[in-house]
């Protein structure tokens, strides 16, 4: 079969390698379609602080397909399947106490164990999950939807709060649908690029700030970008009483500066997130519903061929690339 291996920074081939031989309670997987995360983006570039992999191996962690063959009682070949990549010790402490995120023996498809870069994957049978009424490119956005599920629920979105979201690359677009999904209509932005800015506008936020606006009332501020000056732009413009969540993954070398005092005075509460426990059967359940729709964020299907210039970052307007190997 065909797979894009990764052999080091910035180091990728695809490569003809064996069909991946199944265990008992797995299944064998056809890849349909498989995104592309900035943690990929992060590992291919050598970046210090992205997920520890120990190369060679193959990538992708947002992928779907169609099983093929099968051991395990669950599933049937022609099973259509989104997979959940995060695995779980289910012993640790954190496992234990309902917080498998923080697991100590974590380890994921396509991070420490081959992955969605490839025609075919090797899959426990409790990393997947059945659907049947969407398309395979949408339903590879399952796993960043179910991550962004995760992250408000810790913050909680109501109605009546006004929003702003910092960075609309695909995780803020993803944001977006889910703070309109929730009943908020009150949702402002903040973006440097035009063809990020037109497709946050076109889908629903209200108006889009600059870095420099008065406004610093906002009861919930959703960070999604990364950088020290996006990070420090949440805490200015939260308001009184109001929920920050920092859901994006910023380098280790990133310092930022706040104000203690400004937080104490206005009470506010902040939060971070990481992965998705407990949330990819509802962020399919919310795709094949059509309570949220996430096509307009996929900008480019390639082949696996193409993958390391989308690595690279080489296409234009590019925001989430759906490798169909």
């Amino acid at each position: 079969m065909k797979a894009a291996i990764f052999y080091g920074n910035r180091n990728l081939k695809v490569e003809e390698i064996d069909l991946p031989q199944i265990k008992e309670n797995e299944i064998l997987v056809k890849v349909e379609a498989c995104g592309i995360c900035g943690t990929d983006v992060h590992i291919f570039n050598g970046e210090e602080g992205s997920a520890k992999v120990t190369p060679p191996i193959v990538l992708g962690h947002e992928f779907c397909g169609t099983v093929v063959e099968t051991k395990s009682k669950l599933f049937n070949v022609g099973d259509k399947v989104s997979i959940d990549p995060n695995i779980y010790c289910g012993v640790c402490k954190f496992c234990r106490t309902g917080r498998p995120q923080l697991c100590e023996n974590l380890t994921a498809l396509g991070v420490n164990i081959n992955g969605g870069f490839a025609q075919y994957a090797a899959v426990p049978e409790k990393q997947a999950i059945k659907f049947d009424n969407i398309d395979f490119a949408e339903a590879a956005l399952a796993e960043p939807l179910a991550c962004c599920l995760h992250g408000l629920d810790r913050i909680k979105i109501f109605p009546t709060d006004k929003v702003l979201i910092i960075g609309f690359g695909p995780i803020g677009l993803i944001m977006l649908e889910l703070v309109k999904m929730y009943g908020a209509d009150n949702i402002f932005g903040y973006e440097v690029d035009d063809f990020r800015k037109n497709i946050a506008k076109e889908y629903g936020v209200k108006d889009i700030v600059d870095e420099d606006c008065r406004e610093e009332s906002f009861d919930v501020v959703i960070e999604c970008a990364g950088t020290k000056e996006s990070i420090e732009m949440a805490f200015k413009k939260i308001g009184k009483g109001g929920r920050i969540l920092v859901f994006s993954v910023p380098s280790p070398l990133v310092a930022t500066e706040i104000c203690p005092f400004e937080m104490f005075r206005k009470e506010a509460q902040i939060f971070w997130s990481f992965v998705n426990p407990f949330t990819q059967k509802l962020a399919i359940d919310l795709l094949q519903q059509g309570k949220i729709n996430l096509k307009h964020i996929i900008t480019h299907k390639i082949s696996i061929d193409k993958l390391p210039e989308a690595l690279s970052k080489k296409f234009e307007n590019q925001l989430k690339v759906i490798v169909q190997p």
